[in-house]
């Protein structure tokens, strides 16, 4: 038995012991009382004796364990290093670009088709849905209207006074404020296509002489190659047995006369008859 069972029953042992002489007190003649007192103590005497052994038998419990140690505090502090402490501090993320609406006559700054660039226009219509408007811009100074998603089109600041640049000649913009009609303009712009292709072309007085074509590519061996195909031609053209061969004509081929008659019997040349072959008898003589 383990020790809270000997416990257990040592307390219980005790109690009868204590219930004993309880009645001995109230009957001091009671014979079976005395009996039952003196094996209950015996009892009691045992338990205690199996609970001291168990006790000693028992290990001790082992040592409560040290508390841990405090981290211990680095020698140098990366943070205070003068590379470290004067890095500047990174860069707060872009705000998000801002949902807005434009209303017509207001003054953003569109995509050009041509050259994918920012410059400021007017809106002069508005159509689509809510959640995805269609605007039809003015370009400011040059009169081009075209129609822009809500991607393509952006709310006007200050800082983004630009100005495209005219295609060859340059442009010169009033003071006065330009009048705009709200109403929506279909047309197409009106893009010189010539002054566009003179554009992507060199100018021959800033960037020099234009470029000679690059010369053909000489191949080696050429001289062996053209002699072989003149032979080749010699040859085809007199080999022997083609130049001396007559012409052949078909034996059935309608003639061409103006009473040739086609479709039935008699018509056309009559059917050449093979010489007949005959075997040639030498005489003795010859």
């Amino acid at each position: 038995m383990n020790i809270r069972e000997l416990e257990e029953q040592l307390a219980k042992a005790q109690e009868d012991v204590g219930v004993c002489k309880t009645m001995l007190e109230l009957e001091p003649d009671d014979a079976d009382a005395k009996e039952t007192l003196a094996s209950v103590e015996e009892l009691v005497a045992d338990l205690q004796a199996q609970l001291d052994a168990a006790r000693a038998a028992t290990p001790p419990p082992p040592p409560a364990l040290p508390p841990p140690p405090p981290p211990s505090v680095p020698k140098y502090d990366m943070k205070q290093h003068p590379k470290f402490r004067d890095a500047p501090s990174p860069p707060p993320p872009p705000p998000p670009p801002e949902d807005t609406g434009f209303n017509v006559k207001d003054a953003v700054m569109a995509k050009w088709t041509e050259d994918k660039q920012w410059y400021q226009a007017t809106v002069v219509g508005k159509t689509g849905s809510a959640h995805d408007p269609i605007y039809t811009v003015k370009f400011r100074g040059y009169g081009n209207t075209e129609t822009k998603r809500k991607h393509e089109i952006r709310a006007y600041h200050s800082t983004d006074n630009k100005k495209r640049k005219a295609d060859g000649s340059p442009v010169v913009v009033s003071a006065s404020p330009a009048q705009f009609r709200p109403h929506v303009i279909s047309a197409a712009p009106a893009v010189d296509r010539n002054l566009v292709e003179q554009r992507r072309e060199p100018s021959k007085v800033t960037d020099g002489p234009a470029r000679l074509p690059p010369e053909p590519k000489r191949l080696k061996g050429n001289k062996a190659l053209e002699k072989g195909k003149a032979n080749w031609q010699a040859w085809n053209t007199k080999r022997p047995g083609k130049a001396g061969l007559p012409k052949r004509d078909s034996m059935f081929r309608t003639p061409d006369l103006p009473n040739a008659k086609v479709g039935f019997t008699g018509s056309g040349k009559p059917m050449k008859k093979d010489a007949a072959r005959k075997r040639w008898e030498y005489d003795q003589e010859d």
